[in-house]
């Protein structure tokens, strides 16, 4: 069994232009995971041909800003692009309701599940 695993961020809290906060996309068996969202994840999703429709779990390591800030605008971009299917999202107690608040008040409405697993 194979794996994949491209860096797209390794900057801790300010990123600079060579380095952007925290992510990771990993390939392994039939699954595709991100591991944290920094700020400019989707971005660097494009730059290094990641699939991010095909993405089928996220895990978020803890609630640093540095490391979920980038997951609103991917989460509305996937809904935004038709995604159907159901996403798990491994996260501490708390990104749901932050996540929830945020989609409450910029009125998005994904055309998707969220299934939280929450550690």
């Amino acid at each position: 069994m194979s794996f994949e695993l491209t860096i797209l961020g390794s900057g801790s809290a300010t990123p600079t232009p060579e380095r952007y906060p925290s992510a990771q996309f990993l390939v392994f068996a039939d699954h595709y995971i991100l591991i944290d969202c920094g700020e400019g994840t989707q971005v660097q999703m494009m730059r290094y041909g990641v699939k991010s429709f095909r993405l089928d779990m996220v895990f978020i390591s803890h609630l640093h800003p540095d490391h979920f800030l980038g997951l609103p605008g991917l989460l509305s971009s996937l809904s935004l692009k038709g995604r159907k299917e159901p996403l798990d999202i491994y996260c501490p107690k708390g990104l749901k309701e932050i996540l929830e608040v945020q989609f409450l008040h910029g009125e998005v409405h994904l055309s998707y599940e969220l299934r939280y697993h929450i550690f």
